[in-house]
């Protein structure tokens, strides 16, 4: 592999409120994706049964599952964010992580530039 190709860069940061944020969200996709339709299921076959008043407050499962999903996403973000401070402490402490990047097409600065049709 040609080394002109290969780029190394130094992660030193990650912004702890965006981190969080995306692992909320995509928390909550997964969540929709994978535990719906198990409380959506366990919700019909609850409605087929007498399960008294309790059932009837939680609205057969469906408000548990808002509450739930909001309540898991909050956590999610709450922890990311600590995790994610804790992560940028210790990148400080070890100087970062290198990571190499290898260069797969055109560049910013080379879009445009007439000597690279050439090549």
């Amino acid at each position: 592999m040609n080394n002109s190709n290969r780029m190394t860069l130094r992660l030193m940061r990650v912004d702890p409120v965006k981190y969080a944020t995306i692992a909320a969200i995509l928390t909550i996709a997964m969540f929709l994706i994978v535990v719906l339709p198990f409380f959506l299921l366990f919700s019909a076959i609850g409605m087929s049964q007498d399960l008294g008043a309790g059932a009837a407050i939680m609205g057969g499962g469906i408000f548990g599952m808002l509450i739930g999903m909001i309540f898991y996403a909050v956590f999610v973000f709450i922890f990311t964010l600590i995790i994610t401070a804790f992560l940028n402490f210790i990148l400080k402490k070890v100087n970062g992580i290198d990571i190499d990047f290898e260069k797969a097409g055109l560049g910013i600065s080379e879009i445009g530039n007439q000597d690279r049709i050439g090549q």
